[in-house]
C-alpha cells in the first residue's frame, strides 16, 4: 500500500477539513507568510493557529518515521509575553532535522481559504517523500507536550490535544499523548529522550527526574567543597517558567546543603504581562545592565552570584558590578572560556594527546574572547551558524568534549565514548563528577548554572575575577526594521552577505576605512525569530562602535529602497 493510501486510511479527514475551514477563513492569520526557523514558528500569539495546525501534522509524520515519542514544546523563550511559538523534539532531544523544515513550512503556507483540496493534495505529496523507504504501518502515534507559562500557551496545548484525540480513526491507530504541563524547554527536550532511551510509554514524574540527575551531583560537589568566594546566589527568573521549577527546588536545596544560600527574584509568572519585562538574561544581555530586583549594592557585593535565565529557562547570563560600578557581564562567550579553563587545569597534560577539545563559537562571539581560547588556552576554536543545532552539530564532528555557546547565554557540553573511557581509566573523580551536571542533550539553563556555580567554586574565584581572564572588544548588536528580511542572504557563517547585492561591500568599506581599528568588524543578518534584522559591530572604542553602526544603518537603508 502506497504512503498516501494508508494514511488516508487512517486519517480522520472530516476533521482535518473542518479544522482547515476554520483555520483558512481567519483573516488574522490567513494572510501571512510563514517560516519554520532556528527557534520553529515564533510570533504574535494570534497568528500561531496554522504553524500549529502545520506542526501537529509534521509531528505525526515524524512519529510515524521514526516509531519513537516526538515532542513540542510551546514556548517563545526571551519573545515579549504577547508572542509564543512552538517546534518539535526529536526522540533524543534533537531539534528537527534541517531537511524537514521544508516540509512543515510548506504545509503552513498552504492553508488558503477554499483550497482544502489542493492542501491535501500538498500534505500527501510531502508525506510520500519525507516517509519513502520506511516502514510507518506497524507504529504507533506517541506524542509529548510542554509549554511555558505565557496567558496563551495553554490554548494552544489544547488545540494539540484535540488534533491527536481527533486526527486518526478510532481503532485504527493508538495514540498515545502525554502533557507534562508547565515545564522549561531543556526539561522537554530531557523527558522526550529519556522516554526514548528508557522505552517508557507512561508518563514520568519529570520533576523528580530531572532534579534527580542533575541536581543531586551539584550537591554532591558543593558539600565536597572547603571554600567560597560567594555565599548566596540571586536567580532572575525573568517571571517565567524557570520560577516554577525553581522554587520546587529551592526547599530541597536547603535541606541538603548550608554551602550556598539561593535566593530567587522576578518570580511573578501568574502575571503574564511582567515576562522578559525589565529582566531575564536577554534584558540583562541587550542592555548590558541589571534586571529589576538587583541593586547596585547587592550587585557590588563581592559575596554575591547574580545570574538570569530567560522565559523558557534555555539560556542564562551572570553578571556582577565592580568597585567602580561597571557593569560586568558574563555571557556564552565566558562561560565557554571557563569551561574550558577548567578541564585544562582538572586533566594531566598528556590527557589530551589522543582527545581533541574544543570549543564552537558563532559570528556574534566577541573576537577578543576568540583570540583568549586560541592564545591563552590554547584550543581549537570553530564558527557555526546561529542557532543551537548548528553549534550542537559541529560540536560533535569536530570534537571528542566540545564546548559550545552562544554569546545570548544558551550552550552546553557534549562528551563521546572515547573522553568518557578515558575520565574513567585516569580515575578523574572530581571531572566525572562535573561531567555528571552536563545536560548533554540541549543548552539548559539550570543545568548551565550548576556546572558554572561549581567551576567557582573549584577554582576558589569570584565573578569579578572570571570577568577580568580577559578584556571585551567594545560592542553593539541592534536591530533594524526592513520591508523584507527574507532578501538578506548570507555565508561565510552568516559573517558576510551574499544579498541585497552590493550591501557587503559597502560593510566591507565601512570596517576598513583608515580611521577604523584593526579589530573593526561588522556584519549583519536576518532574524529568525522577528521581522527584523540584526547589525552586530567591534571595535577597539565605542566610539568607533557606534560610527560603524551608523553607516551600516545607512547602507541597509540605501540596499533596501
Amino acid at each position: 500500500m502506497s504512503t498516501s493510501l494508508f494514511l488516508k486510511s487512517i486519517l480522520n479527514i472530516d476533521y482535518l477539513k473542518s479544522t482547515f475551514n476554520s483555520l483558512a477563513s481567519n483573516p488574522i492569520s490567513s494572510s501571512e507568510t510563514f517560516v519554520y526557523g532556528t527557534s520553529g514558528f515564533r510570533m504574535h500569539n494570534e497568528k500561531l493557529d496554522i504553524p500549529l495546525f502545520a506542526t501537529c501534522l509534521i509531528t505525526f509524520l515524524r512519529t510515524l518515521y521514526c516509531g519513537e515519542f516526538i515532542g513540542i514544546m510551546i514556548t517563545a523563550s526571551h519573545n515579549p509575553p504577547q508572542d509564543n511559538g512552538f517546534k518539535t523534539i526529536e526522540p533524543k532531544g534533537e531539534m528537527l532535522p534541517q531537511s524537514w523544515e521544508k516540509y512543515v513550512t510548506s504545509i503552513a503556507n498552504s492553508v488558503k481559504e477554499d483550497q482544502f483540496d489542493t492542501f491535501l493534495n500538498t500534505f500527501f505529496v510531502i508525506a510520500s517523500e519525507a516517509l519513502k523507504d520506511v516502514d510507518i504501518y506497524n507504529k504507533d502515534i506517541k506524542i509529548i507536550v510542554g509549554r511555558d507559562t505565557r496567558e496563551s500557551s495553554y490554548r494552544l496545548v489544547t488545540f494539540c490535544k484535540q488534533f491527536f484525540n481527533s486526527v486518526v480513526k478510532i481503532f485504527q491507530k493508538s495514540v498515545n499523548f502525554i502533557d507534562y504541563g508547565v515545564v522549561t524547554t531543556p526539561q522537554l527536550h530531557f523527558i522526550v529522550r529519556k522516554h526514548t532511551l528508557l522505552k517508557q510509554s507512561n508518563k514520568y514524574d519529570l520533576p523528580k527526574e530531572y532534579f534527580n540527575e542533575f541536581f543531586q551531583p551539584f550537591i554532591n560537589i558543593l558539600n565536597k567543597s572547603t571554600h567560597s568566594k560567594f555565599k548566596k546566589l540571586y536567580i532572575d527568573c525573568a517571571n517565567g517558567v524557570g520560577a516554577v521549577q525553581l522554587n520546587q527546588l529551592k526547599e530541597s536545596f536547603k535541606n541538603k546543603t548550608d554551602k550556598l544560600e539561593i535566593e530567587l527574584i522576578n518570580t511573578d509568572y501568574k502575571d503574564f504581562s511582567k515576562l522578559n519585562v525589565d529582566c531575564g538574561a536577554d534584558f540583562v544581555k541587550t542592555n548590558q545592565k541589571l534586571p529589576q530586583g538587583v541593586s547596585p549594592a547587592l550587585a557590588m557585593n563581592p559575596e554575591n552570584l547574580f545570574c538570569s535565565l530567560d522565559g523558557d529557562a534555555d539560556r542564562i547570563i551572570f553578571y556582577a558590578l565592580d568597585e567602580n560600578s561597571n557593569f560586568c557581564l558574563l555571557d556564552g562567550d565566558r562561560m565557554a572560556t571557563l569551561i574550558g579553563e577548567y578541564f585544562i587545569k582538572k586533566t594531566p597534560k598528556n590527557f589530551w594527546e589522543d582527545i581533541k577539545l574544543g570549543i564552537v563559537q558563532t559570528a556574534y562571539a566577541n573576537g577578543n574572547s576568540t583570540s583568549y581560547i586560541t592564545e591563552e588556552l590554547k584550543l581549537d576554536v570553530k564558527c557555526a551558524k546561529t542557532g543551537v543545532k548548528n553549534l550542537h552539530h559541529d560540536a560533535v564532528e569536530n570534537f571528542d568534549v566540545g564546548i559550545y555557546f552562544e554569546a545570548n547565554g544558551h550552550g552546553t557540553v557534549i562528551f563521546n565514548d572515547l573522553f568518557i573511557t578515558k575520565l574513567k581509566q585516569e580515575n578523574l573523580t572530581e571531572l566525572s563528577l562535573f561531567v555528571n551536571l552536563i545536560n548533554q542533550a540541549v543548552g539548559d539553563a539550570i543545568t548551565d548554572m550548576f556546572v558554572i556555580v561549581a567551576i567557582l567554586i573549584h577554582l576558589d574565584i569570584n565573578a569579578k575575577t572570571w570577568f577580568s581572564k580577559y578584556t571585551d572588544l567594545p560592542n553593539r548588536l541592534v536591530k533594524c526594521v526592513v520591508p523584507d528580511r527574507t532578501q538578506f542572504k548570507t555565508f561565510d557563517f552568516e559573517r558576510q552577505l551574499s544579498k541585497p547585492e552590493g550591501l557587503q561591500d559597502s560593510i566591507n568599506q565601512i570596517v576598513s576605512a583608515p580611521n577604523s581599528s584593526k579589530k573593526t568588524r561588522s556584519f549583519v543578518r536576518a532574524s529568525g525569530t522577528e521581522d527584523v534584522v540584526r547589525i552586530y559591530a567591534e571595535s577597539s572604542s565605542m566610539e568607533s562602535v557606534d560610527a560603524v553602526i551608523t553607516e551600516v544603518l545607512k547602507a541597509i537603508e540605501d540596499a533596501t529602497t
